[in-house]
């Protein structure tokens, strides 16, 4: 029997918006879409309606200020259709954010994927938000907002990468003003491991608004990709031109395969 404080904590794990009602599968006794969660004007109620299982309650959570602003008739921001239009022109598919959410330290395959792709050192200093999704079996790198996140298969299936949420926004590990665009998630975590320069994940080939005014904050920007990505590469130097400082450089090996003194070193090297 799990106690309302463990209740609660479990719960934390469960994405849901305010005003919003879901039937998911019951996180305490695991039956099958037997468990109802609601978040209405800041209290969260749930129970599960399988006989076995007696859990269920409520906890005040507090309002936030997008709703607080709704209750006295300040104007709220729409940004669904923004969302929309960035993602489609982009070129990206997308689905939400999963429900259940889990560590990476809970899964040793997890771990070991993350080891191997150059991600430990970043994950372990809290440089990026990682998180493991159960139900669809994949490693998920929050974007900075947490809106949003790219997923990577964690056993092969099709396709590879998927985007969750709102992934309009920008997806960097470090704190250097050098920033250094690369192809994916684990990329942008082995970069940081330099302690010279931030990685920054591009989803898709055009770059939306906001990653441009993130951009814009760098002294200087580095795209940095394989050999085979000309093409998105010039496309990215162009979109930048005149934003901020930029050259490029092209490697015959992933990033996320190299240690950081090999990372260095082609960082180091003259650009185009």
């Amino acid at each position: 029997m799990y106690n309302r404080h463990e209740q609660i904590e479990i719960l934390k794990a469960i994405r849901i918006s305010e005003g919003e009602s879901k039937t998911i599968d019951c996180p305490f006794c695991y039956g099958k879409k037997k468990f109802s969660i609601t978040n209405k004007d800041g209290t969260l109620l749930w129970n599960c309606y399988k006989a076995s299982c007696s859990i269920k309650g409520a906890y005040r959570k507090g309002m936030s200020l997008s709703l607080i602003k709704n209750r006295v008739g300040v104007p709220k921001e729409s940004t669904s259709e923004y969302i929309r239009r960035e993602i489609k022109e982009r070129g990206l598919t997308t689905r939400p954010l999963p429900d259940m959410l889990s560590q990476p330290k809970n899964h040793t395959f997890v771990m070991n994927y993350l080891d191997e792709n150059g991600c430990t050192s970043a994950y372990q200093e809290g440089l990026i938000k990682i998180l493991y999704a159960p139900a669809d079996n994949r490693c998920l790198f929050l974007m900075n907002d947490n809106k949003g996140a790219v997923g990577r298969s964690m056993n092969g299936a099709n396709p590879k990468w998927m985007s969750y949420g709102d992934t309009t926004g920008v997806l960097t590990v470090g704190s250097s003003k050098i920033g250094v665009i690369v192809e994916d998630a684990p990329s942008a975590c082995a970069v940081s491991s330099t302690g010279m320069y931030t990685g920054i994940a591009i989803l898709g080939t055009n770059l939306s608004t906001k990653q441009k005014q993130t951009l814009k904050s760098y002294e200087s920007i580095i795209i940095c990709l394989d050999n085979d990505a000309k093409g998105k590469a010039i496309k990215l130097l162009r979109q930048l031109q005149g934003l901020v400082e930029c050259t490029v450089r092209f490697i015959t090996k992933d990033l996320k395969y190299c240690r950081s003194k090999e990372i260095a070193s082609v960082l180091e090297s003259p650009g185009l």
